[in-house]
């Protein structure tokens, strides 16, 4: 495994959504890059822009959303200047995404099969019969114990966590170089859960597979992940190895998060909760974004933005407290 290559470089990323009520801006100057064979997690509340992020990286952004600005550097190549039709050499081949609910994002009236070999052959450029055999290997290889009887069904008569197999076993299938997973294990119980994080885990070993886990469950990202980015209000607000970021949390809304989660060695009547809510992309607070719910706000956080700072290497935190700490990341 190869770590030390860059696979992927996102440079200032801007993608806003053009509404009756304004510019919303969604994804607000996102830098990060992934390594090859490296996993790595963003994480954020609900609306922090990071499901956006994924979908901008495979310009699949819908309308009203555009990308307004920044670069995606995959291998070297600027994927925002890519046509539809380059994309589409790109998407499912080169850089493969995992959805949320995998029953929505395979069609009912197809067999399970049918779905799996047509992207085989969308992309590997083979006939129907070795596209089957490729499939039936992928659906193995993935867990499924009946590989060919799944592949002969329809997805309403799977598991939630067979479906999931299913997508994986899809995404995987051309052996693209970055798997992005979008709450892959959302909808799935526990068991089923670790399940999936073990299988992916596995295979991105066995296939040095480059992974963006996009998450907002920190016990995923603890299991599954090398490098963490925390995402608010469509920034990066910090950025760490996740050893150092549990260990050690920089920035308030990190720290928040990582109290609100359930320890089963301190078992409390009540857990500790981050106080109000995500501002509207329509109606950001001035100064820091987190301000208004910050419990150590000082009065510069609420006039000025702050940078990010870089701490260290790797490590990089988007708060005016650790001005003295750091130096601020280009």
């Amino acid at each position: 495994m190869n770590t030390n290559e860059t696979l992927l470089e996102v440079k200032e990323l801007k993608t806003y959504f053009y509404t009756e009520h304004g510019v919303v801006p969604s994804v607000d100057g996102v830098s990060f890059h992934v390594k090859k064979g490296e996993t790595i997690g963003i994480v954020g509340e609900s609306g922090c822009g990071k499901s956006v992020t994924s979908l901008s990286l495979l310009q699949l952004v819908s309308e009203p959303g555009k990308i307004v600005g920044g670069e995606i550097l995959f291998d070297g190549k600027d994927l925002t200047k890519y046509s539809n039709k380059q994309m589409r050499k790109i998407r499912g081949n080169k850089i493969s995404m995992i959805f949320q609910e995998p029953l929505t994002s395979l069609n009912p009236v197809f067999t399970v099969g049918m779905q799996v070999s047509e992207s085989i052959r969308l992309h590997q450029r083979v006939d129907k019969q070795k596209a089957k055999v490729i499939a039936i290997d992928m659906l193995a290889k993935v867990g499924i114990t009946n590989a060919e009887k799944v592949y002969s069904s329809f997805p309403h008569q799977l598991s939630g966590g067979m479906r999931q197999r299913v997508m994986i076993a899809m995404a995987l299938s051309c052996n693209p170089q970055l798997l992005i997973a979008d709450e892959p294990t959302t909808a799935l119980d526990v068991t089923i859960q670790a399940q999936i994080i073990k299988l992916m885990k596995d295979l991105s070993k066995r296939l040095d597979t480059s992974i963006i886990m996009i998450t907002h469950d920190l016990g995923v990202v603890a299991e599954m992940v090398d490098r963490v980015i925390v995402m608010y209000a469509g920034q990066i607000v910090e950025q760490n190895d996740v050893f150092e970021l549990f260990k050690n949390p920089m920035h308030p809304y990190t720290k928040g998060l990582l109290n609100s989660t359930p320890k089963i060695h301190q078992l409390n009547d009540q857990l500790e909760s981050i106080e109000g809510n995500v501002p509207s992309p329509s109606q950001m607070p001035r100064g820091c974004k987190f301000h208004p719910r910050c419990p150590l706000a000082m009065d510069k956080c609420k006039l000025m933005e702050p940078p990010l700072f870089q701490i260290n290497e790797g490590s990089e935190v988007r708060c005016w407290l650790s001005e003295e700490e750091g130096e601020m990341a280009l």
